[in-house]
């Protein structure tokens, strides 16, 4: 599983999300968690993802396993 950095930051018209961290404005950091081939991300064994976008706090939660059978 590879994880990248990003930071999001929320202005007055809307939102952005960038892996450039800006000095002295206000962000949240996020990691985009990305599958190995033959790979799927899950944190609850009923939903899978090749790549997802979560807060830094949750990545923890997400497990890397062998693709299920019939997903692509």
């Amino acid at each position: 599983m590879q994880k990248q950095v990003y930071y999001q930051y929320i202005g007055t018209n809307g939102t952005i999300t960038s892996p450039v961290h800006l000095e002295d404005t206000y962000y949240i950091r996020k990691i985009m968690l990305t599958a190995d081939a033959g790979y799927s991300l899950t944190k609850n064994y009923k939903n899978y993802f090749s790549e997802i976008m979560v807060p830094e706090e949750e990545v923890d939660l997400w497990h890397e396993i062998k693709m299920p059978a019939g997903q692509k």
